[in-house]
């Protein structure tokens, strides 16, 4: 009887667990689908580069979290870099937690972000190539097809930052 009661209390748990994380993800469910970017990076010399991506955003592992695929592009459409995001739900923290890798490279950014009139929020420190860094980043003007993104960035510990290091605009086409 107690091995059945403890059974029961798991099994509720785990169910409230993942009704939790699905109803946090219901907030960022703009995400899924496929995306046109219109991309902007600062470089160091003030000078501004404008480009191309594509995104791909799907749930994965159950419904429990969302894989979101980055895609640069060159003029002819070839890929020139790639990462990859995975956003879940914490309850009991109230926030989304996000990791970020790009495959090849040296580099892993762990976020923590929460939704704010409107806006997904979000704060990471990582590293990259360049060495260590902080960001601060949001996604705002979240419409059905469409939708914003800024980053900043530093790598002197937040003393210095790289305002809008970079930023695009996100169109729905799937």
């Amino acid at each position: 009887m107690k091995r059945l009661l403890l059974m029961t209390c798991v099994s509720f748990m785990a169910t409230l667990n993942l009704f939790a994380q699905n109803e946090g993800l219901k907030k960022i469910d703009f995400f899924i689908g496929e995306w046109e970017l219109t991309t902007k990076a600062s470089r160091p010399d003030g000078s501004v580069m404008m480009g191309k991506a594509r995104t791909k955003a799907y749930y994965i592992l159950d419904q429990s979290a969302i894989q979101d695929d980055f895609f640069a592009l060159d003029a002819n459409d070839k890929i020139v870099f790639r990462g990859t995001s995975i956003r879940s739900f914490n309850r009991q923290s109230g926030k989304y937690q996000i990791v970020w890798v790009m495959p090849g490279m040296t580099g892993i950014t762990d976020i923590s972000g929460v939704m704010s009139n409107g806006k997904l929020v979000t704060t990471g420190k990582g590293y990259d190539g360049n060495g260590e860094f902080l960001e601060r980043f949001e996604y705002y003007n979240i419409e059905p097809n469409s939708y914003s993104f800024k980053m900043d960035r530093s790598y002197d510990g937040g003393k210095t930052w790289l305002v809008n290091f970079s930023s695009f605009e996100a169109k729905k086409v799937k």
